[in-house]
């Protein structure tokens, strides 16, 4: 803990990260909670609303000193991508009498599962496109600095006046750093998961595992539903090559690229500069 603070507050004197006093915010309420901890709205004043990450396990036995190692991995790599307009921001940091707590940029249009549920009778195919661009836009950044994601879904994706931003980087790693014992291989919703994860205990995530989830993700935003609603047995129907079908009046360009992503095979699927 004491090297970690030491860190934390060279970073702070050197304005590496802007440091918010914690009194400084009202909270409002909870926006999302799991395994990570959980993501509170505030407001700050002279800001506005903001979003609060707190990577506090709730009911676990991890030691302290492990969550603030998480918390410096993923402050560092927010520095070095929040400033892609397809990434959700930091605004800096703050700390509670338990722990330090990243400041985000706060999304007034929750994340993409929610939009879809809430407004996708209303969507045109012009702006389903362009939202398909701005995810693709932020991944093609992300892979551009040899970070993958590795939980891409649509509650990782939010909505924020509109345009779609790639969050929740707990599981990130850049792409040098990823082993086969790595934790983050096995996580994540299963429907968005690389069906060679499935077959193979050892096998890497890699870049070509964000592209099958982009595929996943672009499907959905096609149909407005959640992939695989309702289906029994998920992981061996995925893993044996079972995919969505396409859904009627979907560009056929749009349905090529897609089933391209979510290929079996990581070979056959797409890079995400092209």
């Amino acid at each position: 803990m004491t090297l970690v603070k030491e860190w934390i507050e060279e970073k702070i004197k050197n304005e590496y990260i802007r440091y918010f006093e914690h009194d400084k915010f009202s909270y409002i309420e909870e926006i999302d909670e799991g395994s990570f901890g959980e993501v509170i709205k505030a407001k700050l004043a002279n800001i506005g609303f903001v979003a609060l990450k707190i990577i506090v396990k709730k009911n676990s036995k991890e030691k302290l000193r492990d969550v603030n190692n998480e918390f410096v991995k993923e402050l560092k790599l927010l520095r070095e991508i929040d400033h892609h307009p397809n990434i959700n921001r930091i605004l800096g940091i703050t700390k509670d009498s338990k722990s330090y707590i990243l400041v985000l940029e706060y999304a007034n249009e929750g994340n993409l599962r929610d939009y879809l549920e809430n407004n996708f009778a209303s969507l045109e195919w012009n702006y389903k496109i362009q939202m398909a661009l701005d995810i693709t836009s932020g991944l093609n950044f992300l892979h551009s600095k040899e970070i993958i994601h590795r939980d891409l879904h649509s509650k990782n994706i939010l909505v924020n006046n509109g345009r779609l931003l790639i969050a929740d980087f707990g599981l990130s790693k850049k792409l040098a750093e990823v082993s086969t014992n790595s934790i983050g291989n096995k996580k994540g919703i299963t429907q968005y998961i690389d069906p060679q994860c499935f077959k193979n205990i050892k096998y890497k995530k890699d870049k070509k595992s964000d592209i099958y989830s982009l595929g996943v993700l672009l499907w959905e935003i096609s149909s407005g539903r959640i992939p695989f609603f309702g289906c029994t047995l998920l992981e061996y129907h995925i893993k044996n090559g079972g995919r969505e079908d396409p859904i009627e009046g979907t560009p056929p360009k749009y349905e090529k690229l897609y089933q391209e992503c979510w290929d079996d095979k990581p070979e056959l699927r797409p890079d995400i500069e092209k």
